[in-house]
């Protein structure tokens, strides 16, 4: 699902300097709770009314078919849908491209943030940018070790990405590095795409935890929690597996999963022939506004996956004061997990390893794992929606 905010001019607090000629286009694939978070800190970076412009082209499931996790949008956000009673799949991607460039060709934004360049409809914006000169800024979290590289795959991408994209914002160093590699200047790459509402789940974890049990909710005393899709590429076979391992070494702590998924009836029945059964929660799919509660009670967070682009849920937990465990292979690895200070990283595809982080969490002091706590609220401090709005308001001012 493809999704700009409709048309409107808001003003906010901002730093000086933003040029009021300018109009923004701003497209996201699924709109989703964090984008508006960014896009309400991009309002507090302006200074002058500034013309917004927004369309969404699907209405029901998007890229995860089955999933709709678009929610019930803000009252003082105004979204426009082309194919409201259509997904992603039931609308050919030339009539969803079609749409873009006759929507754009309305608007005339100065500047274009485009989310990746894998969809038709992202193509489809950028060119139109490029045709009538407008600065496009290509908005990715794709790293080199996503999916498996093809040499010719890249030289066309490498092609396309320098011919249609003036800027890009990217998620962190590896998303950066994949960037350098594919010959993209290193000058016009921008930090701090994947932003959450910090604040949000701070402020809501810590009034949670000030005024309630676990037991209030039914939750367990002590859990692992694991937040997103129930799908192969999050690794949770190995979660579990590791996490029967864990209490064969005379662990106590339950395991929490929120979430649904293509792989929620397997993962289920894995969980039933363990010995452990009664200690594995399946909770479900969860609204943002719910999350906090499974964040405010957990003693660690745990992300497994075998790829993963980045992992924006590491980035809620980190926020609500969590330690975090996360596997290599995610794009957030490297710029949020600082090992044994905040948390631990380990290799996917070797369950001991897992094992033994969730053995080293589980046996901590609970001073010890308060100040992981601490130190992954002071890490995920930098990566804000306002710094997301600071390089954004940077790179529509620079010529």
């Amino acid at each position: 699902m493809t999704l700009v905010l409709e048309t409107a001019e808001l003003v906010g607090k901002s730093a000086p300097g933003f040029d009021e000629s300018r109009k923004l286009a701003v497209i996201w694939i699924d709109w989703y709770f964090y984008h508006f978070a960014r896009f309400r800190a991009l309002l507090g970076r302006m200074t002058v009314p500034v013309q917004l412009t927004g369309l969404e082209l699907v209405g029901r499931d998007g890229v995860h078919k089955g999933l709709i996790f678009r929610e019930n949008l803000p009252a003082d956000i105004h979204v426009q849908t082309l194919f409201a009673r259509q997904g992603w799949r039931d609308v050919g991607a030339l009539q969803l491209a079609r749409g873009v460039w006759s929507r754009l060709s309305r608007i005339r934004p100065n500047v274009i943030l485009v989310p990746g360049y894998y969809t038709l409809p992202a193509l489809a914006a950028a060119l139109w940018g490029k045709i009538y000169r407008s600065k496009t800024v290509l908005m990715t979290e794709t790293t080199a070790h996503d999916h498996r590289r093809v040499w010719w795959r890249e030289a066309i991408k490498s092609v396309l990405l320098k011919s249609l994209f003036d800027w890009a914002i990217s998620g962190g160093r590896p998303h950066r590095r994949y960037l350098e590699q594919l010959g993209f200047p290193s000058e016009r790459i921008g930090r701090f795409y994947d932003v959450v509402d910090n604040q949000f789940f701070d402020t809501r974890t810590t009034a949670i935890r000030k005024h309630f049990s676990p037991a209030k909710f039914g939750l367990p005393g002590q859990y692992f929690l694991y937040v997103g899709r129930l799908a192969e590429e999050k690794n949770l076979v190995t979660l579990i597996n590791a996490y029967q391992g864990y209490r064969q070494t005379g662990g106590s702590w339950s395991l929490v999963l929120v979430g649904d998924g293509p792989e929620n009836h397997s993962l289920c029945a894995l969980a039933r022939s363990s010995e452990y059964e009664k200690d594995i929660r399946f909770e479900g799919l969860k609204r943002s506004e719910e999350l906090p509660l499974y964040y405010a009670f957990a003693g660690c967070f745990v992300l497994p996956s075998t790829r993963e682009p980045w992992g924006l849920v590491v980035n809620e937990a980190m926020a609500s004061g969590l330690p975090v465990i996360v596997s290599k292979r995610c794009g957030c690895s490297e710029d949020l997990v600082q090992h044994d200070e905040n948390g631990f990283v380990f290799d996917p595809d070797d369950v001991s390893q897992l094992i033994t982080c969730l053995s080293s969490v589980a046996a901590a002091a609970p001073q010890r794992l308060r100040a992981m706590g601490r130190r992954s609220r002071q890490i995920i401090s930098c990566f804000s929606p306002q710094a997301w709005a600071d390089e954004v308001v940077r790179i529509a001012n620079t010529q």
